[in-house]
């Protein structure tokens, strides 16, 4: 039994209804199953449920026992506070509420037909095609796969444009506020990247240029506004940080970001929220105007070269508060850096040239091509399928088919599928 069938169980409803009572015997009804959850946090979202004649609406979180409530430290964090439904296949233990109350509890397993069961082992778990026209797409000629993929790589830079012109608006034609939040979010990755999104949003760029030049002012800020620096009382260096970060939110008369989560869960310790925001903060203390630079970069090597950065001795010997490490020295990687520029600087590049009437989509695609194809499951099935991916540019040209013609159905859009129609 794994998890992800509880969520399909979930999801699609498949199980019997009639009759649904939660362990303590309080008839159930789901009006809405609410919405998967892809980020960190309960599984669905939104969802509603009628429990004694009384609308619910929250989170609903799924667990193989109830006890992984508890394994996960779910109970620690507020973000589960909402949650009005915990759907368990195993109800090994009680689980309560910071209040002190039982969190409602669905025993699934007693709901769900052996035959159900059954068809999960024989259909639910059997492997399913990645795309369409894997079976024929070796009949698309690497010359063709090349010029694809250089114009589906034009494609995804163009989507991000107006995302980035609608951010440079709201943040009144400032270029400069505009990289500092991709770069944030860059620089928190899957995990953290929404979190430290929303604290760049909510963070007054006007304030990075008065205090960039202040010691560790820009970094107490940046820890501040995501909310690193709440429960921290014993480590010195945080305690000195905090009251650099009070003094700003005095002076400059502002309030801490709302909804800002960052998560050290499933993360290693290069790749902490804390050492991250350190690196980002020194970043725009190295750099009075980091967009012109970075504008007057003629390859990658030379833009890498922006990133190299200095960190206080502080953290040699650490990747969080109060947690002492072996002595290193926390340089950005250039691994890096490329998931960076990627996601954050070649995008800025290309809205920028955009905005400013420049045509440099062939020099951007020279640049993706100098920088490493990125590694996840969606690439290694398509390299398991024998395309080349040799470079960033065509690891996001890929990402962009997968996501915008195959898994949308688009194949006559779609230069390999239109060309093996035709053939």
């Amino acid at each position: 039994m794994k998890e992800v069938f509880l969520h399909y169980l979930w999801r699609f409803q498949k199980f019997d209804r009639k009759g649904l009572r939660t362990t303590a015997g309080t008839h159930l009804q789901v009006i809405h199953p609410g919405i998967l959850n892809a980020g960190a946090g309960p599984d669905f979202l939104n969802a509603q449920i009628h429990l004694a004649g009384l609308l619910w609406s929250g989170s609903v979180e799924i667990h193989l026992q109830a006890s992984d409530w508890y394994r996960h430290q779910h109970q620690n964090d507020d973000r589960y506070d909402n949650v009005i439904l915990h759907v368990v296949w195993e109800a090994d233990a009680s689980v309560l509420l910071p209040s002190g109350e039982p969190l409602r509890t669905l025993l699934l397993s007693e709901f769900v037909s052996p035959q159900q069961l059954t068809h999960y082992q024989k259909t639910f778990l059997q492997p399913s095609h990645f795309i369409a026209c894997e079976e024929s797409m070796q009949r698309f000629s690497e010359a063709d796969w090349s010029l694809w993929k250089e114009r589906l790589f034009i494609e995804r830079m163009e989507s991000r444009i107006f995302a980035i012109e609608s951010l440079r608006k709201d943040l009144n034609n400032d270029w400069e506020a505009v990289l500092f939040v991709l770069l944030a979010k860059a620089f928190g990755l899957n995990q953290n990247g929404v979190a430290f999104q929303k604290m760049a949003l909510q963070t007054d760029f006007k304030i990075i240029r008065k205090i960039r030049s202040v010691s560790d002012g820009l970094e107490a800020l940046l820890m501040g506004q995501a909310g690193l620096l709440n429960t921290v009382t014993q480590d010195p260096y945080a305690l000195q940080l905090t009251k650099q970060y009070d003094y700003f939110k005095q002076k400059f008369n502002f309030q801490t970001p709302l909804g800002v989560h960052c998560t050290f869960a499933r993360l290693r310790p290069p790749n902490f929220p804390t050492l991250r925001l350190a690196q980002l903060a020194q970043l725009f203390v190295k750099h009075e105007s980091l967009l012109e630079a970075f504008m007057e970069c003629k390859t990658p090597d030379y833009a890498f070269q922006l990133f190299e950065i200095q960190l206080p001795s502080y953290w040699e010997k650490h990747y969080n508060f109060g947690a002492e490490s072996a002595r290193v020295q926390k340089k950005i990687s250039r691994n890096f850096f490329e998931l960076v520029a990627v996601n954050a600087l070649l995008p800025i590049r290309f809205a920028y040239a955009h905005q400013q009437h420049k045509k440099e989509a062939e020099k951007i695609f020279e640049w993706a091509q100098l920088l490493a194809a990125e590694q996840n499951e969606t690439i290694k099935k398509f390299k398991a399928l024998g395309v080349t991916i040799d470079h960033a540019g065509a690891s996001q040209a890929l990402l962009h088919l997968k996501k915008n013609y195959c898994d949308s159905k688009r194949c006559l859009s779609c230069n390999v599928g239109f060309r093996l129609m035709k053939n």
